[in-house]
């Protein structure tokens, strides 16, 4: 009896600890981050060198790209949270919907992001390539927008694995009725099935 109080103790601690983290803005802010990291720096070195630009502007780049998303990342999470909650998106919702959210809250931030970073990455290199530099540019804020896309998907997945709500959340009104469903019973069905028997 005491072993098992001792480990329900410690697996309430646990949890305590974890949803403590998981509201924490700093933790909140590191994972948004992490996730900006994970997607952004290899697609856009790629992108950089599809376009000509040099592997020294490219690295570079990145860094001052992994400055700047350190900046911009919990931004852009904080207005996707805001605009999903605004459009009631959920993962429900339709696939143009959730493009919509990360269409909105992503693509004007990360295209103004994207121009300081290929700006300052050819003042740190010393290599002004304009022309490189704006076929690079022309190319982020075309594609920025399918990278917003799965950009949503990345973030939320980060945040879910890091136990931080994602901004795209399951319709919880939707879930209790499929769980009902999948019982055999709704909440009609069972007030009947009481009164039938009383």
């Amino acid at each position: 009896m005491k072993l098992e109080n001792l480990l329900e103790t410690v697996k309430d601690k646990c949890l305590e600890t974890s949803v403590k983290l998981s509201n924490n803005p700093i933790y909140k802010y590191c994972v948004d981050v992490t996730s900006g990291w994970a997607y952004y720096t290899p697609t856009y070195a790629l992108q950089e060198a599809i376009a000509g630009k040099d592997l020294e502007t490219i690295v570079k780049t990145r860094l001052l790209g992994m400055l700047v998303h350190s900046i911009v990342m919990r931004p852009v999470g904080l207005l996707r949270n805001y605009v999903a909650k605004k459009w009631s998106v959920t993962e429900n919702s339709s696939f143009w919907d959730k493009t919509k959210v990360n269409l909105v809250s992503v693509t004007p931030i990360q295209s103004i992001a994207y121009a300081g970073m290929l700006i300052g990455g050819m003042a740190w290199s010393g290599n002004y390539d304009w022309k490189a530099s704006g076929i690079a540019w022309g190319i982020g804020v075309g594609v920025g927008a399918l990278h917003s896309i799965p950009y949503g998907f990345v973030q939320d997945k980060f945040r879910k694995f890091f136990k931080v709500k994602p901004a795209i959340q399951k319709d919880e009104t939707q879930t209790e009725t499929q769980t009902e469903t999948k019982i055999g019973y709704t909440k009609k069905e069972t007030n009947k099935t009481y009164k039938k028997y009383l």
